[in-house]
């Protein structure tokens, strides 16, 4: 018999174990110290999470061999996907309801034959009490894996009123080995301590054979030989002696009463009925089994527990570790389709970095990956007709995989190819298509759906950040924009106050104060790291002295090249509003700025202001910008306030987006008219917001 044909994910638990774990599992505030507790007294659970950390997923850790730390390595999320998949297996295994008696009695006798291990290592010294009591738990392995993969004929031999010696032949004379071989094998593979498959190997061996053994093998023969008999028998074997430490029967039978009072009790508190004889009807913790498998079939599959946002890498970790964990398929390499979806891509993992190597067109290679992702449906390399010749890229694989056969699963997702799993399988037994095909092809599906959710993840996640780049690239834009007004008019007053001094003062000093300005600018052009702006608390605006302000800076500034003339009409009844006026003074800037540069020598800019415009019965204050300009071209007015590159020198055509911006925080109303023949003019209504003092004598 090949170990590896056996499935290990097939072995039972007690149903009403299992359903307290699964129990625990949905509970978000479980911690790990409580799955410990139920798990190291499931010998079938305690040997899945062995031989999950055996797997390629988890080979960094062989050398943590404690269930509890185990299940840290492993994680939560992996030991929740554990139970759900143990239930799923349990629910539709070939056991029969009738069979529930002798996962019963084997769990009685291996947690028997632990806590004997236990305390006897503790009463002879023996420094490793844990490592006793997983050996004790696991010394009916082999007896699991049997029951499981083989039903029927094993079940004749579970129980067999007969010696250890005369069971073993039988076993043998069957299936060309023993329940002890085959747990002793199976532990070799798994991250345990060196000696604990000595011990389960040997546990049915003579004491006389034993007198040279290392303590843990004596330890579990001996624990072996005291939890023999019926399940809840409650005497121990009345012809037990003791020639491997020297332990005389009474203190031995005080030994046995007390470990047998603690696994009655730990069977209470699983409500584990050990004597309920075979059962005909399933029992009621198997029934909560059954509603726990279908409720999983309508979440789709282990997705359900999936978490989101995975990207590539990810997903395809997590791909590799539900086949060992449903399948248990250990050896496991990727490939996925390229942008043109054209070939398939070896992708390199840290056990296999050649995989990087191949390169294939699946349309046309008549390779198993090539056929499966054609087909849409698994193929095994051992399913293929006498005679046929085999692939160079199938040869290769498995040679690059150490495995006599492959398993290719295609994942297709929406109708989509994106690539293909390959697996290395020790013989046809291990996953015969024929039983598995339609199983494995569903269970592809739901792999297939996971990557490509990490593709769409990723490609939102590039989006978000490209959106966030040109963001990001627009507020450097408009913070340079509105930096370089304040140097603009600092630049016009150093140009004034050199004409006030004239050309006796000091015009070498002003000359290196302008240098230094347009250095800044150009500082200010390399600036990227933004930071937000404190929030404002209220404000206070008052607006018809904030535009006679600017209006006095223009004229000994922005005006004076162009002798532009600038009338300011006033409403004085306007009160003091809760506005920002930095944003108001940034609006009049960049309009009467703009509207500068558009006009002609000896132009005319008009601003005015009005009170209570009534407009959808709001209140608003009115400030109008107009100009004697050319007016806007149709194609600026068509796009008049969304950000464009501008044709002029330095200026970054922000401007009316600032405009548009700032009034938008401040609740305000922006509206244009313009012509060639009447120039251009802007509608600016304020909400007539007043401080609080002021609008409750309004």
């Amino acid at each position: 018999m090949i170990l590896e044909d056996l499935r290990i994910e097939r072995i039972p638990s007690v149903p009403e174990v299992l359903v307290t774990l699964l129990k625990l599992c949905h509970n978000p505030q479980v911690e790990f110290e409580e799955l410990a507790q139920v798990i190291e007294r499931e010998p079938a659970l305690s040997a899945k999470i062995l031989h999950l950390a055996g797997t390629a997923c988890y080979r960094q850790w062989a050398e943590v061999t404690q269930i509890r730390r185990l299940l840290v390595v492993l994680g939560l999320d992996t030991v929740r996907r554990l139970a759900l998949t143990s239930a799923v297996h349990q629910y539709f295994n070939q056991l029969s309801p009738g069979h529930e008696s002798f996962t019963a009695a084997l769990w009685f006798r291996c947690l028997l034959c632990a806590q004997l291990a236990r305390d006897l290592a503790r009463l002879t010294g023996y420094p490793a009490e844990e490592e006793a009591y997983l050996a004790g738990l696991l010394h009916r392995l082999g007896q699991l894996v049997l029951l499981a993969n083989f039903p029927e004929p094993y079940q004749d031999i579970l129980f067999m009123d007969e010696t250890e010696a005369r069971i073993e032949q039988v076993e043998r004379e069957r299936f060309a080995t023993t329940a002890a071989e085959v747990g002793a094998g199976l532990l070799r593979q798994w991250p345990t301590p060196p000696l604990l498959a000595d011990a389960v190997r040997y546990q049915n061996f003579p004491q006389s054979d034993l007198g040279e053994s290392p303590p843990l093998v004596k330890l579990l023969n001996l624990a072996t030989r005291l939890s023999r008999g019926t399940s809840t028998g409650a005497l121990p074997p009345p012809d037990l002696d003791d020639q491997l430490f020297g332990l005389n029967a009474t203190l031995l039978a005080e030994v046995f009463h007390r470990a047998r009072a603690e696994v009655l009790e730990t069977a209470r508190g699983f409500a584990i009925d050990l004597g309920a004889g075979p059962r005909r009807d399933p029992s009621p913790a198997r029934e909560e089994l059954a509603d726990y498998a279908r409720n999983l079939a309508l979440l789709g599959g282990t997705g359900g527990m999936r978490p989101a946002c995975l990207d590539s890498r990810a997903a395809l970790e997590r791909i590799r570790q539900d086949l060992a964990l449903v399948f248990a398929l250990d050896e496991v390499e990727f490939f996925l389709c390229d942008a043109s979806g054209e070939r398939l891509l070896g992708q390199p993992s840290p056990s296999r970095p050649a995989c990087a190597g191949f390169s294939l067109d699946w349309r046309r290679s008549a390779s198993l990956l090539g056929r499966a992702l054609r087909e849409g449906r698994p193929l095994s390399s051992f399913d293929s007709s006498d005679g046929e010749t085999e692939a160079l890229v199938d040869e290769q694989l498995r040679r690059l995989l150490k495995t006599p056969g492959l398993l290719v699963l295609p994942l297709i997702a929406e109708q989509v190819p994106l690539g293909a799993v390959v697996a290395g399988i020790p013989s046809p037994r291990r996953l015969p298509l024929a039983e598995w095909c339609t199983g494995l092809g569903l269970f592809a599906g739901q792999l297939a759906l996971l990557l490509l959710q990490a593709r769409e993840t990723e490609a939102a996640r590039d989006t978000e950040e490209t959106a966030g780049r040109q963001w990001r690239s627009l507020e450097v834009r408009m913070l340079l924009h509105e930096v370089n007004n304040p140097l603009a008019v600092i630049t016009n007053y150093l140009h004034i106050l050199g004409l006030k001094l004239g050309e006796g003062g000091p015009v070498k000093e002003l000359a290196v104060l302008r240098e230094e300005l347009a250095r800044v600018g150009d500082l200010l052009a390399r600036f990227k790291d933004l930071e937000h702006p404190p929030a404002p608390g209220e404000q206070r605006l008052e607006l018809n002295r904030t535009i006679a302000d600017l209006c006095a800076i223009f004229a000994d500034g922005l005006f004076q090249g162009k002798k532009i003339r600038a009338e300011f009409d006033r409403d004085e009844s306007i009160p003091t509003l809760a506005l920002s006026p930095g944003a108001l003074r940034q609006v009049v800037m960049n309009l009467v700025k703009n509207a500068a540069e558009a006009l002609p020598e000896g132009g005319r800019i008009h601003l005015a202001t009005r009170d209570r415009i009534h407009k959808n019965s709001a209140l608003f204050v009115e400030l109008r910008i107009g100009d004697n300009g050319p007016g806007l071209p149709e194609r600026v007015l068509n796009g008049l306030f969304t950000p464009v590159t501008s044709a002029k020198p330095g200026h970054a055509g922000l401007g009316l987006s600032i405009v548009k911006q700032l009034l938008d925080q401040l609740g305000a109303e922006i509206s244009c008219a313009s012509s060639p023949e009447a120039g251009t003019s802007f509608q600016i209504l304020l909400p007539r917001t007043l401080p609080r003092e002021a609008s409750s004598h309004d």
